[in-house]
């Protein structure tokens, strides 16, 4: 009877073993323990990159392609901020932006691709000012 008890504890172990590299890796594109600079410059490029993407739907210069890649640009560098007294904001601005990113790839009218984008503008730069009164 404990032999079978030592085997069955044996095979979990190593199952656990297996399983826990998978379940302790860090999300892609995440920086482990970001200093306060390296979030600083996170959310300035964050903030200088929707705001052109913002002026880009105001002139209608970039193609279809450019500005999705344009969009997606702004909202991998947006996943860069490392900071839990942003987090919410941060998720705030990115739903934001995917608002804006779907109104314009189902061609919805310029006004309200301008809107949502502005909102997701002033939420990224809300988030700045969160940042910069807790830190």
């Amino acid at each position: 009877m404990s032999l079978k008890k030592l085997s069955l504890a044996l095979f979990v172990s190593v199952a656990m073993l297996g399983a826990a590299p998978s379940t302790m890796a860090k999300p892609a594109g995440k920086i482990e323990n970001a200093t306060r600079a390296d979030t600083v410059i996170a959310i300035k490029d964050t903030i200088a990159l929707s705001e052109e993407a913002l002026q880009a739907v105001k002139d209608g210069s970039l193609e279809k392609a450019e500005m999705m890649a344009l969009f997606k640009k702004v909202k991998q560098t947006a996943k860069t901020i490392e900071s839990t007294t942003t987090y919410m904001l941060r998720e705030r601005a990115l739903g934001r932006l995917g608002k804006a990113r779907l109104a314009y790839k189902k061609g919805k009218e310029q006004s309200e691709v301008i809107a949502k984008m502005e909102k997701a503008v002033e939420t990224f730069k809300a988030m700045k000012v969160r940042f910069d009164e807790f830190n």
